[in-house]
C-alpha cells in the first residue's frame, strides 16, 4: 500500500512539475502587441530551428496571420511521447507538435488531435507523399501530415567491388553506375546470385546483413506485396508474406546474408563500416558519417524487386494540431503546417539541409547534386505506406521473434505467419 502511494505520489510530483515547466512556454496566450500566441513543440536539430524560425517569420508577415505569432519550443525527440502524454493529461498541452510517425495513430484515437479534413486538408492531401502521409491516415479521416520523411536502400562497399574488378579503380560513384558492365542487380533472384560471389571465409567477408525487426523487414515485404495490417485486421497471413520470408530465410541458409539479425552478431552498420558486410539495408542518416567522417567508398543501389517491384518503408515524422484548443486557434496552426510543408518551402529546407521532400511538388524543384541523395530520392517514390495501429512497438514486439524462428529454420514461413496473425489479431482487438 504504502509503495502504491509513494508511486502515485511521485506521478503528481511530475505533473505538477510539467504543469510550471512546460506551463510557462503555454500560459501566455498573446504577446505585448496583441497577437495571440500559437505554440508548436518540435524536436529539429539547430539547424532545422534556424529554418523554421524563418519560415515562421514569413507566415507571420502574411496579412492574413497578422493576429498571430508560432513559438517554436524544443523537447528531446527521445522521451517525447510521454511528455505530450503528461501535457495533454494536465491541460498544458501546446497547439501543435512534431511528433514520431508512430505515435499519430494513439493520439488520434484518445481523441487528442485534430481531424485535418475539418480545415479543407482534403483537398490538398494529393501534395503528400502517399506512403508518409498514411501515418496520419486513422479510420479514414487525417490527423496530421509528414513533415520529414525517410526510407532504406541497399548500401555496397565500391571497394571491395573495386578489389574484384566489378569497378574500374578510380571511379567515384554515380547513382545507376554499372557493375562490371551490367546494372545492379534488378530483382532477388539476381541480387542472391550475384552477392555469391563476395562470399570470402578467409577475409570474414559476408555478402549482405539485414537487421530483424519489422520496420526494417517492411522494405522487403512490400517487394512482394505482402501487408501486416489493413485497418482493424491483420493480414500478414498471405502467400505474398509467405514468399517474402522464404526469400529472406534462404538468403540466410544459402550463405548469402550473414546472419546479421542474431543476437550477439555485428550489426549490419558496423560491419558494413569494417568492411565485414559488402552489401546492407541502410537509411540516410548515415550518409554524413559514411561520407564525411569515416570517409568509405561506398554506392547505393535500389532495394532489388519482388512481384511488387522495389520498394521500402517509411520513416520520419508528422505535425499534428491539438483540438483542445479554440477552433480559431485551431485553424491557424492548420495554416502555419501546410505553410511550413508546402512546395517551396520543402524545397529549400531539403536542399539547405539535405533531406528528403514530402510534398511531391517539390521534387521538381529538388535537384541534388550529391547521388547518394538522388538514389534516396529515387527509393523514396516506391515506398508503401507502414501499418497503422496504436502501439508500433507491441506489433514489433509480437513480430520480431517470429520472424527469426523463420530465419532460424525453427518454424517455416506458414507456421509464423499463422502464428503473427493469432496474436496481432488479438492486439488490434484490445
Amino acid at each position: 500500500m504504502k509503495e502504491k502511494i509513494c508511486i502515485i505520489a511521485v506521478v503528481l510530483a511530475y505533473a505538477i512539475l510539467c504543469w510550471y515547466g512546460w506551463g510557462s512556454s503555454s500560459s501566455m496566450s498573446t504577446t505585448t502587441d496583441g497577437r495571440t500566441i500559437l505554440t508548436f513543440w518540435h524536436t529539429y536539430g539547430d539547424d532545422e530551428e534556424l529554418i523554421l524560425r524563418k519560415v515562421i517569420g514569413e507566415w507571420e508577415a502574411l496579412p492574413e496571420n497578422a493576429k498571430y505569432t508560432v513559438r517554436p519550443v524544443r523537447i528531446p525527440f527521445d522521451g517525447h511521447k510521454p511528455k505530450i502524454r503528461t501535457a495533454l493529461t494536465v491541460g498544458q498541452g501546446p497547439d501543435m507538435a512534431r511528433v514520431d510517425w508512430s505515435f499519430v495513430c494513439e493520439l488520434a484515437r484518445k481523441n487528442s488531435v485534430a481531424d485535418l479534413g475539418t480545415f479543407g486538408f482534403d483537398s490538398i492531401k494529393g501534395d503528400y507523399l502517399e506512403a508518409p502521409l498514411n501515418a496520419c491516415c486513422v479510420d479514414n479521416k487525417y490527423y496530421g501530415l509528414p513533415d520529414q520523411s525517410n526510407c532504406i536502400t541497399l548500401f555496397y562497399n565500391r571497394a571491395i567491388f573495386k578489389e574484384l574488378g566489378l569497378l574500374p579503380q578510380d571511379s567515384v560513384y554515380k547513382f545507376g553506375e554499372l557493375i562490371g558492365g551490367k546494372p545492379f542487380p534488378q530483382n532477388w533472384a539476381d541480387f542472391a546470385a550475384f552477392a555469391k560471389q563476395f562470399k570470402d571465409s578467409s577475409k570474414g567477408r559476408e555478402p549482405f546483413a539485414i537487421m530483424n525487426t519489422l520496420w526494417w523487414n517492411l522494405a522487403i515485404l512490400n517487394t512482394f506485396g505482402a501487408k501486416v495490417v489493413d485497418g482493424n485486421k491483420c493480414v500478414i497471413d498471405s502467400q505474398a508474406s509467405v514468399d517474402a520470408l522464404n526469400m529472406i530465410a534462404g538468403l540466410y541458409k544459402d550463405g548469402i546474408e550473414a546472419g546479421g539479425w542474431k543476437p550477439g552478431a555485428i550489426t549490419p552498420e558496423q560491419g558494413f563500416v569494417n568492411g565485414k558486410y559488402v552489401m546492407i539495408l541502410m537509411g540516410p542518416w548515415n550518409l554524413k558519417r559514411f561520407k564525411e567522417d569515416l570517409k568509405l567508398d561506398f554506392g547505393i543501389a535500389l532495394i532489388p524487386a519482388g512481384p511488387a517491384g522495389t520498394s521500402s518503408n517509411v520513416g520520419g515524422t508528422d505535425v499534428v494540431v491539438f483540438n483542445d484548443k479554440p477552433k480559431e486557434r485551431q485553424e491557424a496552426s492548420y495554416r502555419f503546417l501546410t505553410f511550413f510543408t508546402n512546395a517551396q518551402n520543402q524545397a529549400d529546407w531539403c536542399l539547405k539541409l539535405n533531406q528528403l521532400p514530402i510534398n511531391t511538388k517539390a521534387y521538381a524543384l529538388v535537384n541534388f547534386e550529391d547521388e547518394h541523395q538522388k538514389a534516396f530520392m529515387k527509393q523514396m517514390q516506391t515506398t508503401k505506406p507502414n501499418p497503422v495501429v496504436k502501439d508500433f512497438g507491441l506489433l514489433e514486439d509480437i513480430v520480431n521473434p517470429e520472424v527469426e524462428t523463420i530465419l532460424a529454420g525453427s518454424k517455416t514461413a506458414k507456421q509464423g505467419v499463422e502464428s503473427i496473425t493469432k496474436r496481432v489479431q488479438n492486439l488490434l482487438n484490445e
